[in-house]
C-alpha cells in the first residue's frame, strides 16, 4: 500500500490532518515520509508558515529515532536529588543558588545526530595533526546514514511528553517507554526533593516565630509591641484561587475530580437518573485532623426556604391556562418539593410544609448551623452526603433528601495539599439559581474564580449548545466583573468508542479523534467574540483538554500521560503555588525579627532623621506619580461614559422593549415573567432546566450601550491576566529603593529590610485589592441603574387585574425617561474610580508611614523580647537560603559620547556620587575556579577585575563594565525550554556574579550579520521567572545592557529567523583507539558566540586543529563538505543542517574518515551551500605533516 498508515497516523499526531489527502496524492509511505527534504516539503506545504511547523516536528522526530539510549543522563538526573539532600544534610540548610541549580540541571539532556565515540573509548591521543597513516575505511559503518536534522527545542522537564500515534508492533519500543517513564520519575523525584526542602524552612520559620512570640506574653502594650503582635498573628495569608468547574448533567464533572485527587468514590457520580443539584467545593484538609474526610453543609435559613415555597405557591396561580409556558418552571419546584417531603408534600398547604418534623434528623437547618461529617474513608463520606448533594429521580423508595436544602457543601480531603492546599475546586451549576440567597453565593463564586473549567462529553464538544452557552452568560461575571485568568475545555469520556475495535485500533482512533476535537474546539472559540472582547488573550489562555477518567484509572487503551489527567493535575500544582505562599511568609518574618533586633541597636538619631526624609520625600513623590496615572483612568472612562450616556438616553426605548416587550411574547403567558422580573429588581430567573429558559435582566439591556463603551478601556485597565494594565504597572514598579540606602546609610540596614518586606508586602495587597474593587467597579452601572429603578419596580409589580401588563410597561417606560438613571449611573461608576485612587493613596501613605515611624522614629524601648540576635541569624539564613536575594545598589550608566570616558551614577541618601572609568576594554585571561568546576561538572571562569573599567574575557568574548575593583565568577548553564515559548537561544545562556556588586554593565557577544537585526533581545533569568530587558545598544559585535543586579542573562530571538548569522567552522582529530592508521575529522558547524573552550572541553582526548573558522551561514540551510587532495576518504553524511544550536552537547556536523595519506601534503576541505548551486563558502588548506 502506497500511502501506509503510518504517514496518516503521524500527521494527525502533528495536527496536520489538512495534508493527509495532499501526501496520498503523492503515494508518499513511511520510507518516503522519512527521507522528505526542503524542496520536498516546499512542493507539498506551499505555504511558509504551515511548512515551518511541520519541518520542526519532522526533523525532530527524526532525530528522536536516531537517538541511542543514554543511561547517563538517567544517572545526572538521579544523582542530582542525591547532590542537594548531601549538601543540605552537611551544611544543615539548602541555599538559593542550589535551588536554582537544582532547575537548572534536571532537565534530561537530549542527544543530537550521530554521537562521536564517548570519551572513555578513546584510548589514545597524537601528538601530530596526520602521520603516516594506512590500511582501510571500513564503508560499512557509513552507509545508510541519513541527513543530518535540526531540532530547535530543549526537552522539557515540566510538560507531559508529545503524545505519539504509534501502532504497536511497528515501532512502539517497550523500552524506550520504560525510559521515559523512568526520566519522568527521576524529575518528579527531585522536584518532591525542592518541595520537601521548602516546606522545611518554612517549618523551621514557624518554630522561630513561636519561640519569639512566647516571650511577648509579658511585656506590656506598647504601639510597637502591639504593632508586632499583630504582624506574627497575620502572618499566615491563604486567599484560595477557585477553579469553577460548569458543564452539563452527565458530563462526567464528578468522576473528572475524583480522579484528579486520585479519588475513586469521593463525589456521588455514575448514577443513571441522578445528578449534582447544589454547590460544591473541595479543598485541602488543613484541620488538626487533617486524615479525615470532612464534609461542611451549609443551609439556607428557615426563612430562605419559606420564600421560596410561598414563591411556588403563588406560581400555582398561573399554570391554568399556561401550561406549556410555565410547565417546566413548575416540574421544578415539584422536584424539590416530592424529593424533600415525598407524599406528604403533595396537596400541602405552607405551614403544613414549613412544619420541623420535617426537619428532625438536621436540627442544623433550624438552628441556622452547619452540619458537619468527619470519616475515615472517601466512601463513607460520599454516603453519607449523597442525600444533600444529588437529585435521583429514578429511585422506587422514598429517602428524603434535602438538597433542596443546601447552599453549599465544602468537601476536606487529606494529603492533597500537593494540589489543593491553596486551591479549591468549585462543581457548578451554569447559570445560577432563582432562589436569591443560593444565587448571591453562586455570583460570588463566579466572580472570584481564577480559571474557569467547561467540561462536556466529547461527543458533543463542539455542538453542545449548553456548554458555549455557560461561556457566553456568564463571561461578564468572571471576566471583567470577575477575575478569571484562565478558560481551559475539557472534553471527558475520550475512551467512548465502538467496542468492536482492536486494542492498538482503540487507541489510535481515541488519540485521533481527541486531536480532531482540539482544532474543532479551538476554532469554535476562536469565532465566539464576545467572549474573547472580555479578555487580552494571552498565550495560554483557552486551553482544550481531551481526557479519560476510566482509563486514567484502568489503561486498558491509553497510558496515564495519553489521558491527559496529568496534565490537569500540572494545571493544579501551577495554580497551587506553594512556593511562593512559602517565600512570602518567610519574607514577612524576616521583616518583623529585622525590625525587632534594630529597634535594640543604638540610638543614631542624626542619621535616622536623615534616611527618614529621603523615605518621606521618595513616598510623596511616588505617591504623586500613582496619583497621576489614575487621574489620567478617570479622564478616560468619563470621556467614554459620557459617550455612553448620550446613546443610552438615544436608544432607551428600543433598549427596554426588547425585555419587556419581545417579539413572540404576549398576553398572560409573558404577564408572569415581567411582574416576576419587577419584584426581583429587574431580574428574572426561570426555575427550568431547558437550555432556553435563560434568565433576563432588565438593568443589563439598560446598561448595555454605557458597558459597550468601556469594554475595551476596562481590559486596558484592568486586565485579569498577569501584571498589566497602567494601574497595576505603576503599584508594580512603586519603591522606595531602600537598596541604595542600605549602601549608604549600613548602620540602619535592619530597619531598612523590615521596610522593604513592608513595601512587598503592601504592594501584594494592593494588588490583590485592586482586582477586588474592579469587580465592584464594572457593576457599578447596572447596579445604579437598579438602584434607580427600585421604586418603579415596586410600583410595576403591584399593578392587577385587566390592562395590569400594560400599565406595568408604561410605569417602567415613564420612570426611565424621567429619572436621568444614565447620569446617575455615570456618576456612580466615576464615583467608584475616585474612591480606588483614595484607597490606594491612603494605604500607601499611612501603611508606609507607619512603617517608617515604627522603624526609625520610635525611640529604644526596654519593652522588647530579649536578645533575639541567635533567632534573627537563624531566620536571616533561612531567608537568603530561600529567597536567593543579595542587597545591590542600583547604577544608572551615562555614556558621554565626547570622551573616552563612562560616568556612573549611584542615587543615595544624600544625593548622586558620580564615578567615572575608562571605556577603553582591556583583554583578561580568566581563571578556571577548580573547587566549582568539580562540583557541578562545568567550568566556572573568574575573572579579577584590578579598577573600575571595561574588561573583556578571552575565553567567551564577554566584556564587564566594572564601576570599581571586584571578581567577577561565570559559568555557562543550560536553557530551560520551558521559559522560552515562540523564542530560541541566540547565544550562550550565562550565570553570573559578582561579590563585590562592581558590574554595572555586561556586553553579551552575539553572532548577528545585521547588528540593526530586532528579532535579537536580551533576557534575564531570576528564580525561574523570564524577562527582557531593554539593551543599551547592540554593536557589530556585542548586545550591550545595563544591569542592577546579576543571575542568568542570554540571547533569545525568533524562532522563525532565517537570517544569515556569522559562524564558525571547528576542527577536531579524533583517534580509532588501537587503529592508529585511521583518523577521524569532526567538523562542527556552529553559530560564532559559541565559546571554542566549550566545545574544547566536550572534545577532550581529540586535538583541535587551528585554522580560518570564519564565515556565514543560514540557520537551517543545507552543506555539504568536499575533501580534496586524499584519495581515500570518506565524509558522512552527504548533506548537514546548520543547526544554530546552543544545546549543552556539540555533535559534528561532518565526520571525514581518512585512510593512508602517503603522499598528500596537504588537505583541501570546503564547504558548500547545497540552497546555492554549491556556492563555497569556507575553505582552508591543511598541511598533513
Amino acid at each position: 500500500m502506497a500511502f501506509s498508515d503510518f504517514v496518516r497516523d503521524t500527521l494527525t499526531e502533528w495536527n496536520h490532518s489538512d495534508l493527509i489527502q495532499r501526501f496520498e496524492d503523492e503515494e508518499i509511505d513511511e520510507e518516503g515520509f522519512l527521507s522528505l527534504e526542503e524542496t520536498d516539503l516546499i512542493n507539498l506545504i506551499p505555504k511558509t508558515g504551515p511548512r515551518c511547523r511541520f519541518r520542526k516536528k519532522h526533523n525532530a522526530f527524526l532525530k528522536k529515532r536516531q537517538q541511542p539510549n543514554d543511561d547517563k543522563n538517567i544517572q545526572e538526573a538521579t544523582s542530582l536529588s542525591a547532590s542537594i539532600k548531601d549538601s543540605k544534610s552537611s551544611s544543615g540548610n539548602i541555599t538559593g543558588e542550589m535551588i536554582n541549580q537544582e532547575f537548572r540541571q534536571k532537565a534530561i539532556i537530549k542527544p543530537l545526530r550521530d554521537q562521536p565515540p564517548k570519551r572513555s573509548e578513546i584510548i589514545k591521543s597524537f601528538d601530530k595533526p596526520f602521520g603516516t597513516l594506512g590500511g582501510s575505511v571500513p564503508t560499512t559503518d557509513i552507509s545508510g546514514v541519513g541527513e543530518t536534522v535540526y531540532d530547535q527545542s530543549e526537552p522539557s522537564t515540566s510538560k507531559i511528553l508529545p503524545l505519539q500515534v504509534n501502532i504497536p508492533g511497528k515501532r512502539k519500543s517497550d523500552e524506550n517507554h520504560a525510559n521515559k517513564q523512568t526520566k519522568k520519575r527521576q524529575r518528579d523525584a527531585a522536584s518532591r526533593i525542592i518541595e520537601k526542602l521548602e516546606i522545611e524552612t518554612k517549618t523551621e520559620v514557624k518554630k522561630i516565630m513561636q519561640r519569639v512570640e512566647s516571650r511577648f506574653d509579658d511585656l506590656p502594650s506598647t504601639k510597637l509591641m502591639d504593632f508586632l503582635r499583630g504582624k506574627i498573628q497575620t502572618l499566615e495569608k491563604d486567599k484560595k484561587v477557585i477553579v469553577g468547574v460548569f458543564g452539563k448533567t452527565g458530563a462526567g464533572k464528578s468522576f473528572l475530580i475524583n480522579t484528579i485527587l486520585g479519588e475513586t468514590k469521593l463525589l456521588p457520580s455514575g448514577n443513571q437518573g441522578a445528578c449534582t443539584s447544589v454547590m460544591i467545593q473541595v479543598e485541602a484538609n488543613m484541620t488538626d485532623s487533617d486524615s479525615k474526610y470532612i464534609a461542611e453543609i451549609e443551609f439556607m435559613t428557615e426563612e430562605e426556604w419559606k420564600e421560596e415555597l410561598e414563591s411556588h405557591f403563588r406560581d400555582r396561580s398561573y399554570k391554568d391556562g399556561n401550561e406549556d409556558q410555565e410547565m417546566d418552571d413548575y416540574d421544578d419546584d415539584n422536584e424539590k418539593i416530592s424529593s424533600l417531603y415525598g407524599k406528604d408534600g403533595s396537596g400541602a398547604t405552607l405551614e403544613e410544609l414549613m412544619d420541623r418534623k420535617h426537619f428532625r434528623e438536621i436540627p442544623e437547618f433550624h438552628l441556622s448551623v452547619k452540619k458537619i461529617f468527619k470519616c475515615n474513608t472517601a466512601e463513607e463520606l460520599s454516603e453519607k452526603i449523597t442525600c444533600y448533594t444529588r437529585s435521583d429521580t429514578q429511585s422506587d423508595t422514598f429517602k428524603r433528601q434535602y438538597w433542596p436544602l443546601v447552599k453549599c457543601i465544602t468537601i476536606k480531603v487529606p494529603n492533597s495539599k500537593d494540589l489543593l492546599e491553596h486551591v479549591v475546586l468549585v462543581d457548578l451549576p451554569g447559570n445560577g439559581d432563582c432562589n436569591k440567597s443560593r444565587d448571591e453565593m453562586w455570583i460570588s463564586f463566579v466572580g472570584n474564580c481564577s480559571a474557569v473549567w467547561i467540561v462536556s462529553d466529547i461527543a458533543r464538544a463542539y455542538s453542545e449548545k449548553e456548554s458555549w452557552e455557560i461561556l457566553d452568560s456568564t463571561v461578564s461575571l468572571f471576566g471583567p466583573g470577575g477575575e478569571c485568568r484562565s478558560i481551559s475545555f475539557i472534553c471527558t469520556k475520550t475512551d467512548n468508542i465502538e467496542e468492536n475495535h482492536q486494542k492498538a485500533d482503540a487507541r489510535t482512533c481515541i488519540l485521533r479523534r481527541n486531536e480532531t476535537t482540539k482544532k474543532q474546539v479551538r476554532d469554535k472559540f476562536n469565532k465566539q467574540k464576545e467572549v474573547k472582547k472580555h479578555f487580552s488573550g494571552g498565550k495560554d489562555f483557552f486551553q482544550v483538554f481531551t481526557v479519560s477518567s476510566r482509563e486514567y484509572q484502568k489503561k486498558e487503551h491509553l497510558q496515564q500521560e495519553e489521558t491527559e489527567i496529568p496534565k490537569l493535575q500540572e494545571f493544579l500544582r501551577n495554580l497551587n503555588d506553594r512556593r511562593t505562599k512559602i517565600s512570602d511568609y518567610v519574607s514577612g518574618a524576616y521583616g518583623i525579627l529585622s525590625l525587632i533586633q534594630g529597634a535594640k541597636s543604638s540610638d543614631m538619631t542624626d542619621i535616622k532623621e536623615e534616611v527618614c526624609q529621603v523615605l518621606e520625600q521618595r513616598l510623596k513623590d511616588e505617591i504623586k506619580s500613582i496619583g497621576q496615572t489614575m487621574d489620567e483612568a478617570y479622564e478616560t472612562f468619563e470621556r467614554c461614559l459620557s459617550e455612553g450616556v448620550q446613546q443610552s438616553e438615544e436608544s432607551c426605548e428600543k433598549l427596554m422593549n426588547k425585555v419587556i416587550a419581545p417579539k413572540g411574547k404576549k398576553g398572560s403567558g409573558y404577564h408572569k415573567v415581567l411582574k416576576s422580573l419587577c419584584k426581583n429588581g429587574g431580574v428574572y430567573k426561570p426555575k427550568g432546566k431547558r437550555e432556553k429558559r435563560m434568565e433576563i435582566n432588565l438593568n443589563e439591556s439598560l446598561a448595555s450601550c454605557m458597558r459597550s463603551l468601556i469594554n475595551e478601556q476596562f481590559k486596558k485597565h484592568f486586565p485579569n491576566e498577569g501584571k498589566h494594565g497602567p494601574i497595576m504597572e505603576q503599584i508594580d514598579i512603586f519603591t522606595l529603593d531602600t537598596n541604595s540606602l542600605v549602601e549608604e546609610h549600613p548602620e540602619v540596614s535592619l530597619h531598612l529590610t523590615f521596610l522593604k518586606t513592608e513595601e512587598t508586602e503592601l504592594k501584594a495587597k494592593l494588588i490583590c485589592d485592586l482586582r477586588e474593587k474592579k469587580k465592584k467597579i464594572y457593576s457599578t452601572l447596572t447596579e445604579s441603574i437598579k438602584d434607580s429603578m427600585h421604586r418603579c419596580y415596586i410600583r410595576a409589580s403591584e399593578h392587577t387585574g385587566k390592562d395590569s401588563l400594560k400599565r406595568m410597561k408604561d410605569e417602567l417606560h415613564h420612570h426611565m425617561k424621567n429619572n436621568n438613571i444614565f447620569q446617575k449611573a455615570k456618576e456612580d461608576m466615576l464615583g467608584c474610580l475616585i474612591n480606588l485612587k483614595e484607597h490606594i493613596v491612603m494605604q500607601l501613605k499611612c501603611k508606609l508611614q507607619e512603617s517608617i515611624n515604627l522603624s526609625l522614629k520610635t525611640p529604644n524601648s526596654s519593652f522588647l523580647p530579649d536578645d533575639v540576635t541567635v533567632e534573627y541569624n537563624k531566620m536571616k539564613m533561612c531567608y537568603e537560603n530561600l529567597m536567593g536575594c543579595s542587597s545591590t545598589v542600583q547604577f544608572t550608566p551615562r555614556l558621554d559620547l565626547h570622551t573616552n570616558t563612562t560616568t556612573f551614577e549611584s542615587q543615595s541618601g544624600s544625593g548622586r556620587k558620580c564615578v567615572q572609568v575608562s571605556t577603553g576594554v582591556k583583554m583578561l585571561n580568566p581563571e578556571i575556579v577548580k573547587e566549582l568546576a568539580t562540583h557541578n561538572r562545568k567550568p566556572t571562569y573568574r575573572l579579577q577585575c584590578p579598577k573600575a573599567g571595561l574588561f573583556q574575557c578571552s575565553s567567551t568574548g564577554l566584556v564587564f563594565l566594572m564601576e570599581g575593583k571586584g571578581d567577577v565568577v561565570y559559568m555557562m548553564t543550560q536553557w530551560d525550554s520551558r521559559l522560552l515559548g515562540s523564542m530560541t537561544p541566540a547565544g550562550p545562556l550565562y550565570s553570573i556574579d559578582c561579590p563585590e556588586q562592581s558590574v554595572c554593565q555586561l556586553h553579551l557577544p552575539h553572532c548577528m550579520c545585521d547588528e540593526k537585526d530586532d528579532n535579537l533581545s536580551v533576557t534575564h533569568v531570576t528564580d525561574g521567572n523570564m524577562e527582557i530587558v531593554q539593551p543599551l545598544k547592540t554593536t557589530a559585535t556585542h548586545v550591550i545592557v545595563n544591569i542592577t543586579h546579576l543571575s542568568l542573562f542570554g540571547l533569545i530571538r525568533d524562532v522563525f529567523s532565517f537570517l544569515p548569522v556569522r559562524s564558525q567552522v571547528l576542527l577536531f582529530l579524533q583517534p580509532q583507539g588501537n587503529r592508529p592508521q585511521q583518523r577521524i575529522l569532526n567538523v562542527f558547524l556552529l553559530p560564532k558566540n559559541v565559546p571554542l573552550c566549550k566545545v574544547e572541553r566536550q572534545q577532550r582526548g581529540s586535538t583541535f586543529i587551528q585554522t580560518s573558522s570564519n564565515c556565514t551561514l543560514t540557520p537551517r540551510g543545507k552543506y555539504g563538505l568536499v575533501c580534496e587532495l586524499v584519495a581515500n576518504s570518506c565524509i558522512q553524511p552527504k548533506s548537514g543542517q546548520f543547526d544554530y544550536d546552543y544545546s549543552p552537547n556539540f555533535h559534528p556536523t561532518f565526520q571525514v574518515f581518512l585512510d593512508c595519506m602517503s603522499g598528500a601534503e596537504n588537505i583541501r576541505l570546503s564547504l558548500l551551500d547545497r540552497g546555492s548551486n554549491d556556492q563555497r563558502v569556507w575553505e582552508c588548506l591543511i598541511p598533513t605533516g
